[in-house]
């Protein structure tokens, strides 16, 4: 998905993002541990932010990391947008 790039006020992680996740994302690290969940996407279109809600305290050492997007919501994004309107 993106690089941590910041610990909001509010104690959400700010996400530089390759895409626009969807809301409810499962966001998990390289050892596929969870994170958190996408609770906003804003910004730039071609690298927007996401805002993803930790689901626990998080060490700062989150900092700089890689983060991606859980497989279980990889799935069902793949599977909408296979449909034709």
């Amino acid at each position: 998905m993106g690089v941590v790039e910041n610990v909001a006020y509010d104690g959400s992680v700010l996400v530089r993002s390759q895409f626009a996740p969807g809301l409810g994302a499962r966001v998990v690290d390289k050892r596929n541990r969870p994170v958190g969940t996408v609770v906003r996407v804003f910004g730039p279109v071609r690298e927007p932010f996401a805002s993803v809600r930790p689901v626990g305290k998080l060490p700062l050492s989150v900092l700089g990391s890689d983060v991606f997007v859980g497989e279980d919501h990889a799935k069902q994004e793949g599977r909408r947008s296979r449909r034709s309107h």
